[in-house]
């Protein structure tokens, strides 16, 4: 009986409800007529207070920026990072005629020299001008530049290539395997703030004590701040900037460069979405000021439908900059965004107010009807779309986060200014006679079309039926040929330089990016072990000869390949001498010579202990999803050599990319299931009816398969950007069907 009584009344009582929240919709459009200087004064307040935010607005559009502050994978990569120096490299790939001529090595010279002299925040710059060379002489380990003595004759030049080609280290580091190419290397400081007062080396002096590594195990943990601020957007375009300059300075046929490396990608990206989000912002502008002439034919009709987006937009962009967010290559989106989803609360408001006013001539009461009639429904259906947005809360990629929480409070200023400002400026907006005039018979274009799609669904629903279920099929079947990726440099258009840059460089240099594994002994002095030296030699051999796909592992570098080096020139050089040495006492010994030797090498391989040692993996730079392929083959070789160890793990910019994509695919499957349900929740609610409810999400669902499905026959991949659009296609459908049932 109490079931019964529940399932009778409960859909009356939520009309009841409708009938009353419209009704206070209505008075308080009643009372912004008789009060609008007084509300229009404060909205505008309100602007100008979060539009004073707006100079502080900043860009961020590196890998980091996918990850919370406190994220333990970027933590760790940025413990990493303290120990050994950034990861990330600007790649500069020189194709000359002949690499070993004087008249090319002169100029290697001079722009490598002026690379040192005028970049900012720079660590190293390295290339075949001053990358170590080791050679024995008379039992003794000379530790030089490779170009110390600089080849001033043919026969000079000969013995440079020579030393070069053969030189393993050298190989798709420095020089392609034909040595057609030579690249510079370029590195930046990891840390703001190491290039002035003291280097990197002088800040970091301690840190590989036992107390120092104490607090970076504290900091993986999460359990105190990061001592150190990472290297800033705008640095890192300063940066790039100078490399780009002195790059242009020296560019000419006989001297080509591409320029790589994800420090570009950060910057050209940055740039690219500068330049692209006004050009998006006012083509959005103009395409819907020419569909709002089209519809109302009035110029109050076109203004204050862009007027409230455009307020609105100004708000919570200072919101942003106020809570101190940073814009990304994905809330770049939230401006065009927020223009298509504030004019369609106008839009519904004013249709029902002009039509009212025509019929009826009183402005007070045509604003209470509207709002009264449109108010409810204008407000539920932001509530559906911020409620699809706030779905992507949950998400552990930061931007995607950050676009839910300040998309929906978008959407809540949008319609704030709708209900509230908007009605206030009709009440105190002259009106032009044509407006005033009654005239039932004029009828617009939308207005046919809309009745002719209405006549045919009414007249032939099973036509309109069949015709849905067959896109639906066909949007499946494209649908399933869906692929995700994640690859930035695939966002830049594609004649974009850096494009063609990247596949040079992955032709000729085995790419750009870098797989961090960074292996922990039980023992100080451990890493000297022979044992320990053969099974890094073991995974270095391995990782070479490991493909997946289109990736490559270009070269393995570890303290291994300087161990065998030291052991071939200490003894006449001798190719099969160019092996770790069986004794640790002997090892221990060719390091000392070449600590000894003046160069800081080991401190991109090793800790101060020697019980901690770094490998890296180059690779190619392909789309991050291919990179789950290679870390899977790679995993269980690493598990099998280093598994006994007290601890080892996996860093560096590939790995962050491929965290990027776990998290973006778990989070969104959450963000559908929340979003799907949330809305489902409200339709049934504000119909008052679970059948009606569950029916009226069909056409919201269908609009996103057919999306999916054009998507998958047109091959346009899945991403972190495009990935966003089912979960805001949702609210944005809802609006469409509350407004058609509400109705």
């Amino acid at each position: 009986m109490i079931n019964f009584f529940v399932t009778q009344s409960s859909p009356d009582m939520i009309k009841q409800y409708i009938r009353k929240t419209e009704e206070r919709f209505e008075q308080m459009g009643r009372w912004i007529h008789g009060h609008p200087k007084r509300v229009i004064m404060f909205m505008l307040l309100l602007v100008a207070a979060l539009a004073s935010n707006l100079p502080s607005v900043q860009f961020d559009t590196s890998t980091e920026s996918f990850f919370e502050e406190d994220d333990p994978t970027l933590l760790a990569y940025d413990a990493f990072r303290e120990q050994f120096g950034r990861d990330e490299i600007v790649l500069a790939m020189i194709h000359p005629k002949d690499v070993f001529v004087i008249s090319f090595l002169e100029k290697l010279k001079a722009f490598h020299e002026e690379l040192e002299e005028v970049v900012p925040h720079l660590d190293e710059v390295r290339s075949l001008v001053n990358v170590t060379s080791m050679r024995g002489e008379e039992g003794e380990l000379i530790i030089e530049e490779l170009m110390e003595d600089w080849p001033e004759n043919e026969k000079g030049v000969v013995e440079l290539r020579e030393r070069v080609l053969t030189n393993k280290i050298y190989q798709n580091f420095l020089v392609s395997e034909d040595g057609r190419y030579t690249a510079v290397v370029i590195r930046s400081n990891a840390f703001s703030g190491s290039d002035e007062g003291e280097g990197l080396e002088e800040m970091l002096e301690g840190g590989f004590e036992e107390e120092d590594e104490k607090q970076s195990l504290e900091l993986k943990k999460g359990n105190i701040e990061h001592p150190l601020q990472r290297l800033s957007e705008e640095q890192n375009g300063e940066f790039v900037n100078a490399i780009k300059l002195v790059a242009s300075h020296y560019q000419s046929a006989e001297f080509r460069i591409d320029l790589g490396g994800s420090p570009v990608m950060v910057s050209d990206l940055k740039q690219q979405m500068l330049e692209e989000m006004p050009v998006f912002a006012l083509s959005s502008l103009l395409v819907i000021a020419v569909l709002l002439v089209l519809l109302f034919r009035r110029i109050s009709g076109v203004f204050l439908p862009l007027l409230t987006v455009v307020l609105s937009l100004i708000s919570v962009m200072g919101l942003l900059a106020a809570m101190g967010t940073k814009l990304t290559i994905i809330s770049q989106i939230l401006p065009s965004f927020l223009l298509a989803v504030g004019v369609g609360y106008s839009v519904h408001l004013l249709v029902i107010f002009y039509r009212h006013l025509r019929e009826n001539g009183d402005k007070e009461q045509a604003i209470g009807f509207a709002l009264g009639h449109s108010g409810l429904a204008i407000l539920i259906t932001s509530l559906t779309t911020a409620g699809g947005l706030l779905s992507f809360a949950p998400v552990k990629v930061a931007p995607i986060s950050d676009l839910g929480i300040f998309g929906a409070a978008g959407v809540l200023m949008c319609v704030l200014f709708t209900l509230v400002l908007l009605p206030a400026i009709l009440s105190v907006l002259p009106l032009s006679k044509t407006m005033k005039k009654v005239d039932g018979n004029s009828k617009s274009p939308a207005d046919w079309i809309l009745k002719k799609s209405g006549d045919l669904a009414v007249t032939h629903p099973g036509l309109v039926i069949a015709a849905s279920l067959l896109i639906a099929l066909v949007s499946a079947l494209g649908a399933s040929q869906l692929r995700f990726s994640h690859n930035p440099i695939g966002w830049l258009p594609d004649e974009h330089s850096l494009r063609n840059a990247n596949l040079a460089i992955n032709d000729h240099m085995k790419g750009s990016a870098a797989l961090e594994l960074v292996v922990q002994r039980h023992e100080r002095n451990g890493v000297k072990a022979p044992g320990f030296m053969e099974r890094l030699e073991e995974f270095n051999s391995f990782s070479e000869n490991t493909r997946y796909k289109d990736i490559i592992v270009g070269k393995s570098i570890s303290i291994v390949d300087t161990v065998k080096e030291i052991n071939q020139v200490l003894n006449e050089d001798r190719e099969e001498f160019y092996r770790v040495p069986k004794e640790r006492e002997l090892i221990a010994q060719e390091l000392l010579l070449f600590e000894n030797g003046g160069t800081d090498d080991l401190e991109n391989m090793v800790d101060t202990p020697f019980s901690k040692a770094r490998v890296t993996l180059k690779t190619s730079w392909v789309d991050a999803n291919q990179y789950v392929g290679l870390i899977n083959k790679l995993e269980p070789k690493i598990e099998e050599l280093f598994g006994g160890e007290a601890s080892f793990s996996i860093t560096g910019l590939i790995p962050m990319m491929v965290k990027t994509i776990t998290f973006v695919m778990e989070g969104m499957m959450v963000s559908y299931m929340i979003a799907g349900v949330v809305i489902t929740l409200m339709m049934i609610f504000l119909l008052a009816s679970l059948r009606l409810g569950l029916w009226s999400m069909i056409p919201n669902f269908l609009p996103i398969l057919a999306g999916l499905g054009v998507m998958g026959m047109l091959d346009l991949p899945l991403d972190a950007m495009s990935i966003l659009v089912g979960s805001i296609a949702i609210g944005l459908a809802v609006d469409d069907t509350v407004h058609f049932m509400h109705n």
